[in-house]
């Protein structure tokens, strides 16, 4: 089955899921990941040179490499041409390169740079006139389109980091209490020559990367930086639940989104999806002891250098049973192990343990099951030419979990 058969109403979908004919459509290997499906609607993908292309089943956070050139690629429904025609004039005022692809069929893919993403432009035109803005090759750290791009930019003070797109205006205050408050999280600054505006937000340069790249090089410290990520997890936990930044949402509220978000793509699965649904409400409905948490934890958002960790991007972070943080970093362990050859979550539940936090097995069970619930589009949004399958996978994965 393709994925058309999910969308007719964008009948060029199928070619943002085959690198092959991607590539022939753009004159250069490409492939697409990051999918935004919106039904009868659009689909809009990070664009990438196939040569830093990662197994996008085995690594859920793929970043763009120091030779790649971001961009988006997007096909619309025909009641959306009149969006598309904004951003073709919006690309001609301002001298934007822009491609606009005719495929077999009356089928068009659009592609563009991070500057002319629908969502993001606004956001960036504050840059306009400013030469530190680099979204070039190596410049780019991340890039989500129609959400946020991360990148590097040089100041007077040196390298620092600037995140575009959608905030919360209470998290500066958030993380600073944190912090004051022993947590290591990554804080907010505000860089003397760089434009402020209220979707951007910048960060310090700092370390090495992330748990989940030293994972990757075999960093000899990857051990040590996953202990004391569970130890500064624990810490997190300790603190007093009045500091989050959002109010607490109810997990049973989550499972059954995710149950219709995951129909959508596997129809023929409605029974199984039943069963695990029901396994989990059982497991987590005396799950009711809140903490802050994270919200969104995983070894990519641990940053490490040769003595510490810091905690960051707390884009989701509220107030949770504290198994949701560990069964979220456990969940995308077991789903990156193939990638990195490294098991964290041994060593991360050391450290947690070691921080003083205390959990019991079942509920880490449970709780890596409702993340790996949450990561069963995952393959589909990576456009994986074989989605179905590692999406099967990864349903089987989830029912032994729960059984």
């Amino acid at each position: 089955m393709t994925a058309a058969v999910i969308d007719p109403a964008l009948p060029a979908l199928p070619t943002i899921f085959d690198p092959v004919e991607l590539s022939a459509a753009f004159s250069r290997p490409v492939h697409a990941d990051r999918l935004r499906h919106k039904q009868g609607v659009s689909a809009v993908a990070r664009l990438l040179p196939l040569d830093t292309r990662r197994d996008p089943a085995a690594d859920t956070t793929a970043r763009p490499g120091a030779g790649a050139a971001p961009r988006w690629v997007a096909t619309y429904a025909p009641h959306h041409a009149p969006k598309l025609g904004k951003t073709l004039a919006r690309a001609a005022q301002h001298g934007h390169d822009i491609e606009v692809i005719a495929l077999p069929g009356h089928r068009t893919l659009v592609a563009g740079p991070i500057g002319l993403d629908m969502k993001l432009h606004d956001t960036l035109r504050a840059f306009d006139g400013h030469d530190r803005l680099i979204l070039e090759p190596g410049g780019v750290l991340n890039y989500n389109p129609h959400r946020r791009v991360v990148f590097r930019i040089e100041t007077s003070a040196g390298a620092i980091v600037c995140k575009a797109g959608r905030t919360d205006p209470a998290e500066a205050a958030f993380l600073a209490d944190l912090a004051a408050r022993g947590v290591p999280v990554l804080q907010r600054i505000i860089p003397p020559d760089a434009p402020q505006a209220g979707a951007l937000r910048y960060y310090p340069w700092f370390g090495q990367g992330d748990l989940q790249e030293a994972a990757r090089r075999d960093d000899p410290d990857v051990a040590r930086s996953a202990h004391a990520a569970g130890a500064a997890l624990a810490l997190l936990h300790a603190q007093p639940t009045h500091l989050a930044p959002g109010p607490g949402k109810d997990p049973l509220d989550k499972l059954r989104s995710l149950d219709q978000r995951n129909l959508h793509l596997m129809p023929g699965s409605q029974a199984r999806l039943s069963s695990i649904h029901a396994g989990l409400v059982r497991r987590l409905g005396d799950d009711d002891r809140t903490v802050i948490v994270h919200g969104d934890l995983s070894a990519d958002q641990v940053l490490v250098d040769a003595s510490h960790v810091l905690l960051a991007d707390f884009d989701r972070s509220t107030t949770a049973p504290a198994g949701t943080d560990i069964g979220s970093f456990i969940a995308v362990d077991l789903l990156q192990e193939r990638a990195s050859g490294r098991k964290l979550r041994g060593h991360f539940l050391e450290g947690y343990a070691a921080g003083g936090g205390r959990i019991d097995n079942g509920t880490v069970l449970a709780w890596t099951a409702v993340h790996l619930l949450d990561r069963l589009n995952e393959p589909f949004r990576s456009c994986s030419p074989s989605w179905r399958d590692e999406t099967e996978e990864r349903l089987e994965m989830l029912a032994a979990l729960v059984a």
